[in-house]
């Protein structure tokens, strides 16, 4: 059965965050794989071995160091990690099986930031507050905010990342920190016969990604709190003005409109553009390009200071019909303890922890993260929704009309609106 359909979707949705809060106070007798919420045969005491599961990843090997640290200190609560397939859609499908057939099978979830809302109001993660909440102090606090749905934390922060201004540095002295700054340098780019900025700006979730953080650092937004509702105002539409104009000047040419990630580290690896909006991969990846050693990073430009970053990464959650609850969240807050994190960073990964930040072994070796902190201080998670994909789709096909002058910027916000409100009918 094809599960991973937009009525399915929807169908699951409908299952409220309220639901689990209702699931957790049911109780049974039987403990088997169709319990509810907190495993009703243990309640929110129950404590055993425990599985996580999550996407095949590179970074795969720090959660890997992590259970076996925790394992040697916890014989009779034993974590098993489960890689689900490489493919998102798999990774999906396989977990809204269990969760809909309410199976005891994975205790722990990893899910993509842009998840988290859809699985919390699905009622698949118990809310990490009471017995389950907890310790968030020395979090990065968008990190916090990534894993919160409606005003409950649903997930704990678990690895993220957050994006660079990458710069010539032969050819420019000074990061801007600004747009107007960015722009000032762009006759630099136009001497040399090269692009002044480019970024990720394809109709896919980069261009949403591109486009929120610009809009973010303007001060607008597109969707509220509730994840329902839309939040579009003037300084959306700022936002949003920026970057049609800047292709209309030319400051993003319009080759970036078929840009991914892929396409534009290979038009700035061959020393094709003067700026680059990309994620902090490509600072050791660019030694092997064109440009090695003429580049450098700085944060992403905004309005009138260092602007946004959107937040990348990944949360764990509970399953709501875990049999052993209190053991799943010993081993979250277990996941963020100092030594836990410095496995994601010596992987190359974004820790979650910000002292990790600025420890001097870690600076040694990757000399970035100071960086990479100043960024993620700042950054923000893409729309909270239950409904993201859709969200998603409606932010960036319209923001690509608006671009490529199909539509006005009004028009373009006013069929973002539209689509944000009825994303779950």
């Amino acid at each position: 059965m094809v599960l991973n359909t937009k009525a399915m979707r929807r169908a699951a949705v409908a299952a409220t965050a309220a639901t689990a809060l209702v699931l957790a106070g049911c109780s049974s007798d039987d403990g088997g794989s169709d319990t509810a919420a907190g495993g009703e045969g243990n309640g929110g005491d129950g404590r055993g071995p425990i599985t996580i599961v999550e996407g095949q990843d590179p970074l795969n090997t720090a959660l890997e160091s992590i259970i076996a640290d925790w394992n040697a200190e916890h014989p009779d609560e034993q974590v098993t990690f489960k890689p689900l397939a490489a493919e998102a859609n798999d990774q999906y499908d396989d977990i809204a099986q269990r969760m809909q057939a309410r199976s005891d099978e994975y205790d722990l979830i990893a899910v993509d930031v842009t998840n988290t809302a859809e699985f919390a109001a699905n009622g698949w993660l118990l809310p990490l507050e009471d017995e389950f909440a907890i310790d968030t102090e020395g979090l990065l606090p968008a990190t916090v905010e990534s894993g919160t749905y409606n005003g409950t934390l649903y997930a704990a922060p678990k690895n993220t990342n957050g994006a660079f201004l990458y710069y010539r540095s032969d050819l420019v002295d000074t990061a801007p920190t600004t747009w107007d700054e960015l722009k000032a340098e762009c006759p630099k780019a136009e001497e040399a016969g090269i692009a002044c900025y480019i970024g990720q700006f394809k109709n896919y979730e980069g261009l949403t990604v591109n486009v929120t953080e610009i809009v973010n650092g303007f001060g607008g937004s597109f969707v509220s709190a509730d994840g329902l509702t839309a939040a579009i105002d003037e300084k959306t539409a700022e936002g949003l003005q920026f970057v049609v104009d800047a292709f209309a000047d030319n400051t993003i040419p319009a080759a970036a409109q078929t840009y991914s990630e892929g396409e534009s580290q290979t038009a700035f690896g061959n020393g094709d553009a003067l700026f680059m909006r990309t994620w902090p991969g490509f600072y050791t990846d660019g030694e092997a390009s064109s440009v090695a050693g003429k580049y450098d990073i700085a944060v992403l430009p905004g309005v009138d200071g260092p602007g946004v970053s959107t937040l990348g990464g990944y949360n764990v959650g509970i399953s709501a019909f875990s049999d052993a609850p209190a053991t799943a969240r010993d081993f979250l807050e277990f996941m963020q303890n100092r030594q836990s994190q410095m496995y994601y960073a010596e992987a190359g990964g974004a820790p979650v922890l910000a002292e990790i930040y600025d420890d001097a072994t870690i600076l040694e070796q990757y000399p970035y993260f100071s960086t990479l902190k100043e960024a993620l201080e700042a950054a923000k998670p893409r729309p909270a929704s239950p409904y993201y994909s859709t969200v998603s789709k409606a932010i960036a096909d319209n923001a690509y009309a608006a671009i490529r002058g199909e539509k006005t910027v009004q028009q373009a916000l006013d069929d973002t609106e539209a689509g944000i409100e009825t994303a779950g009918n």
